[in-house]
């Protein structure tokens, strides 16, 4: 199906769909996914502190940071994207 067969098919006024649903399973799956990855980045960050030697306390600490500073990274990210979003750009 493309754009035109979706534009043709909202102007059918048998075509139905809920949007609110829709919304809701999307940020439904929206945040699933965020949850594994978030799980799947701490791993990662678990791992490679480890490595190093550390354990304990020094690497619930060391990951903790290590996800805040890429929190923050993100962030910025987020918001760069959504400005330029917002200003008509193609990201």
């Amino acid at each position: 199906m493309n754009f035109d067969d979706i534009k043709n098919s909202l102007n059918n006024p048998e075509f139905k769909i809920d949007i609110p649903t829709f919304l809701l399973g999307l940020k439904a799956d929206s945040l699933m996914n965020s949850y594994k990855l978030d799980s799947i980045l701490k791993r990662q960050i678990e791992i490679l502190e480890l490595q190093k030697g550390k354990t304990g306390q020094e690497l619930e600490n060391a990951v903790e940071s290590e996800v805040e500073m890429l929190n923050e990274k993100y962030s910025e990210w987020l918001k760069d994207d959504l400005i330029e979003i917002v200003n008509g750009s193609d990201v």
